[in-house]
Protein backbone atom coordinates (compact mmCIF):
# COMPACT_ATOMS: atom_id res chain seq x y z
CA UNK A 1 0.00 0.00 0.00
CA UNK A 2 2.82 2.42 0.87
CA UNK A 3 4.52 1.81 -2.47
CA UNK A 4 1.26 2.42 -4.33
CA UNK A 5 0.73 5.68 -2.43
CA UNK A 6 4.24 6.88 -3.30
CA UNK A 7 3.66 6.02 -6.94
CA UNK A 8 0.39 7.95 -6.94
CA UNK A 9 2.07 11.01 -5.45
CA UNK A 10 4.78 10.88 -8.13
CA UNK A 11 2.19 10.55 -10.87
CA UNK A 12 0.16 13.44 -9.47
CA UNK A 13 3.26 15.64 -9.28
CA UNK A 14 4.22 14.72 -12.85
CA UNK A 15 0.70 15.45 -14.05
CA UNK A 16 0.68 18.83 -12.34
CA UNK A 17 4.07 19.71 -13.82
CA UNK A 18 2.87 18.66 -17.25
CA UNK A 19 -0.22 20.83 -16.93
CA UNK A 20 1.92 23.78 -15.87
CA UNK A 21 4.13 23.35 -18.93
CA UNK A 22 1.15 23.03 -21.24
CA UNK A 23 -0.43 26.19 -19.79
CA UNK A 24 2.90 27.99 -19.98
CA UNK A 25 3.36 27.02 -23.64
CA UNK A 26 -0.19 28.14 -24.43
CA UNK A 27 0.37 31.51 -22.75
CA UNK A 28 3.78 31.90 -24.39
CA UNK A 29 2.30 31.32 -27.85
CA UNK A 30 -0.37 33.89 -27.04
CA UNK A 31 2.38 36.35 -26.18
CA UNK A 32 4.38 35.63 -29.32
CA UNK A 33 1.26 36.09 -31.44
CA UNK A 34 0.65 39.47 -29.79
CA UNK A 35 4.27 40.43 -30.48
CA UNK A 36 3.90 39.57 -34.17
CA UNK A 37 0.86 41.87 -34.28
CA UNK A 38 2.87 44.70 -32.75
CA UNK A 39 1.14 44.53 -29.35
CA UNK A 40 4.29 44.71 -27.25
CA UNK A 41 2.60 45.38 -23.89
CA UNK A 42 0.20 42.46 -24.35
CA UNK A 43 3.09 40.26 -25.47
CA UNK A 44 5.13 41.11 -22.39
CA UNK A 45 2.20 40.49 -20.03
CA UNK A 46 1.47 37.11 -21.58
CA UNK A 47 5.11 36.03 -21.54
CA UNK A 48 5.50 37.06 -17.90
CA UNK A 49 2.46 34.97 -17.04
CA UNK A 50 3.88 32.04 -19.04
CA UNK A 51 7.13 32.36 -17.10
CA UNK A 52 5.24 32.40 -13.79
CA UNK A 53 3.14 29.36 -14.67
CA UNK A 54 6.22 27.15 -15.12
CA UNK A 55 9.32 28.40 -13.26
CA UNK A 56 11.41 25.65 -14.87
CA UNK A 57 10.65 26.68 -18.47
CA UNK A 58 13.32 28.93 -19.99
CA UNK A 59 11.68 29.99 -23.26
CA UNK A 60 9.19 32.60 -21.96
CA UNK A 61 11.98 34.39 -20.07
CA UNK A 62 14.27 34.10 -23.12
CA UNK A 63 11.66 35.68 -25.42
CA UNK A 64 11.07 38.44 -22.85
CA UNK A 65 14.80 39.10 -22.92
CA UNK A 66 14.71 39.35 -26.71
CA UNK A 67 11.77 41.78 -26.75
CA UNK A 68 13.37 44.05 -24.17
CA UNK A 69 16.75 43.76 -25.91
CA UNK A 70 15.95 44.05 -29.60
CA UNK A 71 12.60 45.82 -29.68
CA UNK A 72 12.42 47.95 -26.53
CA UNK A 73 16.16 48.65 -26.09
CA UNK A 74 15.70 48.29 -22.32
CA UNK A 75 18.99 46.63 -21.50
CA UNK A 76 18.40 46.33 -17.75
CA UNK A 77 15.18 44.36 -18.28
CA UNK A 78 16.79 42.35 -21.09
CA UNK A 79 19.62 41.35 -18.75
CA UNK A 80 17.13 40.43 -16.01
CA UNK A 81 15.12 38.05 -18.17
CA UNK A 82 18.12 36.56 -19.99
CA UNK A 83 19.59 35.79 -16.56
CA UNK A 84 16.32 34.17 -15.55
CA UNK A 85 16.33 32.05 -18.71
CA UNK A 86 19.97 31.12 -18.20
CA UNK A 87 19.27 30.00 -14.62
CA UNK A 88 16.53 27.72 -15.95
CA UNK A 89 18.60 26.26 -18.79
CA UNK A 90 22.31 26.44 -18.02
CA UNK A 91 23.21 24.14 -20.92
CA UNK A 92 21.80 26.39 -23.65
CA UNK A 93 24.63 28.21 -25.48
CA UNK A 94 22.24 30.61 -27.26
CA UNK A 95 20.91 31.96 -23.96
CA UNK A 96 24.44 32.39 -22.61
CA UNK A 97 25.38 34.21 -25.82
CA UNK A 98 22.42 36.59 -25.63
CA UNK A 99 23.09 37.37 -21.98
CA UNK A 100 26.76 37.98 -22.77
CA UNK A 101 25.77 40.31 -25.61
CA UNK A 102 23.60 42.46 -23.34
CA UNK A 103 26.29 42.52 -20.65
CA UNK A 104 28.73 43.82 -23.26
CA UNK A 105 26.29 46.48 -24.44
CA UNK A 106 25.97 47.58 -20.82
CA UNK A 107 29.75 47.86 -20.51
CA UNK A 108 30.06 44.93 -18.12
CA UNK A 109 33.02 43.55 -20.02
CA UNK A 110 34.41 40.96 -17.54
CA UNK A 111 30.93 39.45 -17.09
CA UNK A 112 30.34 39.58 -20.84
CA UNK A 113 33.60 37.71 -21.47
CA UNK A 114 32.68 35.12 -18.85
CA UNK A 115 29.26 34.48 -20.36
CA UNK A 116 30.62 34.23 -23.92
CA UNK A 117 33.22 31.79 -22.57
CA UNK A 118 30.32 29.73 -21.27
CA UNK A 119 28.61 29.87 -24.67
CA UNK A 120 31.76 28.67 -26.45
CA UNK A 121 32.29 25.96 -23.82
CA UNK A 122 28.83 24.65 -24.58
CA UNK A 123 29.33 25.02 -28.33
CA UNK A 124 32.95 25.32 -29.48
CA UNK A 125 31.83 26.14 -33.04
CA UNK A 126 29.77 29.16 -31.93
CA UNK A 127 31.41 31.79 -34.16
CA UNK A 128 29.34 34.75 -32.94
CA UNK A 129 30.15 33.97 -29.32
CA UNK A 130 33.88 33.75 -30.08
CA UNK A 131 33.66 37.12 -31.83
CA UNK A 132 31.85 38.82 -28.94
CA UNK A 133 34.25 37.23 -26.49
CA UNK A 134 37.05 38.86 -28.47
CA UNK A 135 35.28 42.23 -28.28
CA UNK A 136 34.97 41.92 -24.50
CA UNK A 137 38.64 40.98 -24.20
CA UNK A 138 39.71 43.88 -26.40
CA UNK A 139 37.73 46.33 -24.26
CA UNK A 140 39.67 45.04 -21.27
CA UNK A 141 42.97 45.49 -23.16
CA UNK A 142 43.49 41.72 -23.26
CA UNK A 143 44.74 41.97 -26.81
CA UNK A 144 46.55 38.63 -27.12
CA UNK A 145 43.44 36.81 -25.92
CA UNK A 146 41.27 38.86 -28.30
CA UNK A 147 43.43 37.85 -31.27
CA UNK A 148 42.92 34.20 -30.32
CA UNK A 149 39.15 34.61 -29.95
CA UNK A 150 38.76 36.42 -33.28
CA UNK A 151 40.82 33.68 -34.93
CA UNK A 152 38.58 30.99 -33.43
CA UNK A 153 35.52 32.86 -34.67
CA UNK A 154 36.93 32.88 -38.20
CA UNK A 155 37.85 29.21 -38.05
CA UNK A 156 34.39 28.32 -36.75
CA UNK A 157 32.65 30.20 -39.58
CA UNK A 158 34.61 32.20 -42.14
CA UNK A 159 31.37 33.62 -43.57
CA UNK A 160 29.72 34.56 -40.29
CA UNK A 161 27.00 37.22 -40.41
CA UNK A 162 25.93 38.83 -37.15
CA UNK A 163 22.45 39.53 -38.55
CA UNK A 164 20.60 39.33 -41.86
CA UNK A 165 21.72 42.78 -43.02
CA UNK A 166 25.36 42.18 -42.04
CA UNK A 167 27.66 41.95 -45.09
CA UNK A 168 30.00 39.67 -43.12
CA UNK A 169 33.64 39.92 -42.15
CA UNK A 170 33.23 41.39 -38.64
CA UNK A 171 35.81 39.08 -37.06
CA UNK A 172 38.29 39.70 -39.90
CA UNK A 173 37.90 43.45 -39.49
CA UNK A 174 38.37 43.30 -35.72
CA UNK A 175 41.46 41.10 -36.09
CA UNK A 176 42.87 43.27 -38.89
CA UNK A 177 42.47 46.42 -36.78
CA UNK A 178 44.34 44.79 -33.90
CA UNK A 179 47.25 43.88 -36.21
CA UNK A 180 47.33 47.49 -37.50
CA UNK A 181 47.33 48.72 -33.90
CA UNK A 182 50.43 46.66 -33.20
CA UNK A 183 52.06 47.62 -36.50
CA UNK A 184 51.88 44.11 -37.95
CA UNK A 185 50.74 45.51 -41.26
CA UNK A 186 51.58 42.50 -43.45
CA UNK A 187 49.44 40.29 -41.20
CA UNK A 188 46.65 42.86 -41.33
CA UNK A 189 46.67 42.90 -45.14
CA UNK A 190 46.58 39.09 -45.22
CA UNK A 191 43.65 38.97 -42.77
CA UNK A 192 41.66 41.55 -44.73
CA UNK A 193 42.40 39.83 -48.02
CA UNK A 194 41.24 36.49 -46.62
CA UNK A 195 38.11 38.17 -45.29
CA UNK A 196 37.35 39.65 -48.71
CA UNK A 197 37.81 36.30 -50.42
CA UNK A 198 35.41 34.63 -47.99
CA UNK A 199 32.77 37.33 -47.69
CA UNK A 200 32.62 39.52 -50.78
CA UNK A 201 29.98 38.46 -53.29
CA UNK A 202 29.69 40.83 -56.22
CA UNK A 203 26.07 39.85 -56.80
CA UNK A 204 25.12 40.79 -53.23
CA UNK A 205 23.61 44.26 -52.62
CA UNK A 206 25.28 44.31 -49.19
CA UNK A 207 29.06 43.97 -49.38
CA UNK A 208 31.81 44.31 -46.73
CA UNK A 209 33.03 47.88 -47.26
CA UNK A 210 35.04 47.81 -44.02
CA UNK A 211 37.26 44.98 -45.30
CA UNK A 212 38.38 46.93 -48.39
CA UNK A 213 38.81 50.09 -46.32
CA UNK A 214 40.77 48.25 -43.62
CA UNK A 215 43.02 46.63 -46.21
CA UNK A 216 43.71 50.06 -47.66
CA UNK A 217 44.75 51.44 -44.27
CA UNK A 218 47.26 48.61 -43.77
CA UNK A 219 48.60 49.12 -47.31
CA UNK A 220 49.14 52.84 -46.65
CA UNK A 221 51.18 51.93 -43.58
CA UNK A 222 53.31 49.66 -45.76
CA UNK A 223 53.88 52.50 -48.25
CA UNK A 224 51.89 50.67 -50.95
CA UNK A 225 50.01 53.78 -51.96
CA UNK A 226 48.71 52.67 -55.36
CA UNK A 227 47.41 49.41 -53.89
CA UNK A 228 45.82 51.29 -51.01
CA UNK A 229 44.17 53.72 -53.45
CA UNK A 230 42.69 50.74 -55.29
CA UNK A 231 41.33 49.36 -52.02
CA UNK A 232 39.67 52.65 -51.12
CA UNK A 233 38.28 53.04 -54.63
CA UNK A 234 36.78 49.56 -54.32
CA UNK A 235 35.21 50.51 -50.99
CA UNK A 236 33.76 53.67 -52.55
CA UNK A 237 32.37 51.73 -55.50
CA UNK A 238 30.30 49.84 -52.92
CA UNK A 239 29.44 52.85 -50.75
CA UNK A 240 30.19 56.24 -52.31
CA UNK A 241 29.50 57.97 -48.99
CA UNK A 242 32.01 55.99 -46.92
CA UNK A 243 33.81 58.98 -45.41
CA UNK A 244 36.76 57.01 -44.01
CA UNK A 245 37.60 55.76 -47.50
CA UNK A 246 37.12 59.24 -49.00
CA UNK A 247 39.61 60.70 -46.53
CA UNK A 248 42.16 57.88 -46.85
CA UNK A 249 42.00 57.85 -50.66
CA UNK A 250 42.91 61.54 -50.54
CA UNK A 251 45.83 60.69 -48.22
CA UNK A 252 47.03 58.01 -50.66
CA UNK A 253 46.77 60.43 -53.61
CA UNK A 254 48.68 63.06 -51.64
CA UNK A 255 51.45 60.53 -50.97
CA UNK A 256 51.60 59.77 -54.72
CA UNK A 257 51.89 63.53 -55.52
CA UNK A 258 48.46 63.52 -57.16
CA UNK A 259 47.75 66.87 -55.57
CA UNK A 260 44.70 67.84 -57.60
CA UNK A 261 42.92 64.56 -56.80
CA UNK A 262 44.03 64.81 -53.17
CA UNK A 263 42.54 68.31 -52.75
CA UNK A 264 39.27 67.23 -54.37
CA UNK A 265 39.17 64.24 -52.04
CA UNK A 266 39.77 66.27 -48.90
CA UNK A 267 37.15 68.83 -49.96
CA UNK A 268 34.69 66.02 -50.64
CA UNK A 269 35.42 64.56 -47.23
CA UNK A 270 34.84 67.91 -45.51
CA UNK A 271 31.48 68.32 -47.25
CA UNK A 272 30.29 64.87 -46.17
CA UNK A 273 31.82 64.29 -42.74
CA UNK A 274 29.78 64.68 -39.58
CA UNK A 275 31.45 67.46 -37.61
CA UNK A 276 30.08 66.17 -34.29
CA UNK A 277 31.80 62.81 -34.82
CA UNK A 278 34.79 63.55 -37.05
CA UNK A 279 36.11 66.93 -36.00
CA UNK A 280 39.77 65.81 -35.86
CA UNK A 281 39.83 64.51 -39.44
CA UNK A 282 38.00 67.58 -40.73
CA UNK A 283 40.74 69.74 -39.21
CA UNK A 284 43.38 67.39 -40.65
CA UNK A 285 41.81 67.55 -44.12
CA UNK A 286 41.88 71.35 -44.06
CA UNK A 287 45.50 71.26 -42.92
CA UNK A 288 46.47 68.93 -45.77
CA UNK A 289 44.75 71.20 -48.31
CA UNK A 290 46.68 74.20 -47.02
CA UNK A 291 49.91 72.17 -47.01
CA UNK A 292 49.46 71.13 -50.64
CA UNK A 293 48.57 74.64 -51.78
CA UNK A 294 51.52 76.13 -49.89
CA UNK A 295 53.89 73.64 -51.53
CA UNK A 296 52.45 74.42 -54.97
CA UNK A 297 52.82 78.18 -54.39
CA UNK A 298 56.38 77.71 -53.25
CA UNK A 299 57.18 75.68 -56.36
CA UNK A 300 55.81 78.48 -58.58
CA UNK A 301 58.10 81.04 -56.97
CA UNK A 302 61.26 79.09 -57.78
Amino acid sequence: MKRILIAMIVLMAFGCEGMNRAESVRKMNEGLDAYKRGLNVDAIDALKEASRLDPTYSEPAYFLGQIYHVKMKELDNAERFYREAQERDKDNPQIAYRLGTVLGERGKWPEAESMQSEATRLDEKFAKAWFRKGLAQERQEKYVEAVESYGKSIRANARMKMEKSDPGGAAYHALGKLYVRYKQFDKAVAVYQNGILNNDQETSPNRPVQLFSGRGVAQIELGKFQESASSFEKALSIDSGHTTSIFNLAVANMAMKKTGEAIKGFERFKSRADRSEDEARIVAAQGFIQQIKAAEEKAKQK
